[in-house]
């Protein structure tokens, strides 16, 4: 398995995607999901405007959101020209991420980062529905965050 890190041409203020991608690279295994399994999950930076569009059309929700995450293991992965199957999209606002930062007492680099353990976390079957699973998720994402921390600094992935 291995992630991809990519962002819309449109969307500035990131900095530093390769260390985010290796940070999250290196806390995978943290989040559960086996590792073992033939494919690639991709992570997409997208702006608010695209977030929202993907919560109304997909999830039913109006507004923006943090993160999305579309699971296609279940049959639906489509192998790329390379013969690598796409098992998961995972898109991440990072405006939210700058927005909802202050509120948890944390920088907006560390929330992104948050983001993307999040819907890692997802697929490997943690959820967040009710209030004990989103307890488990919590104590789940500060692992995989803690993980990353033990090599990389999770911060100055956004732009102030």
């Amino acid at each position: 398995m291995r992630l991809t890190v990519t962002k819309m041409p449109s969307l500035h203020g990131l900095r530093n995607l390769r260390r985010f991608h290796e940070a999250l690279s290196f806390a995978l295994p943290a989040t559960g999901l086996d590792c073992t399994i033939a494919g690639r999950i991709d992570i997409i930076l997208v702006t608010r405007p695209r977030i929202i569009s993907l919560n109304a059309l997909h999830l039913h929700h109006q507004g923006a959101t943090d993160v999305i995450t579309y699971d296609f293991r279940d049959g639906y992965a489509i192998p790329d020209e390379q013969g690598d199957r796409q098992l998961a999209e995972i898109y991440i606002c990072p405006a939210v991420a700058t927005e909802q930062a202050p509120r948890y007492n944390e920088s907006p680099s560390r929330e992104l980062f948050r983001y993307a353990a999040h819907g890692l976390l997802h697929l490997a079957g943690e959820d967040d529905l009710t209030e004990e699973a989103l307890v488990s998720m919590r104590h789940a994402e500060a692992r995989v965050l803690a993980t990353a921390e033990q090599r990389y600094s999770l911060d100055g992935f956004l732009v102030s």
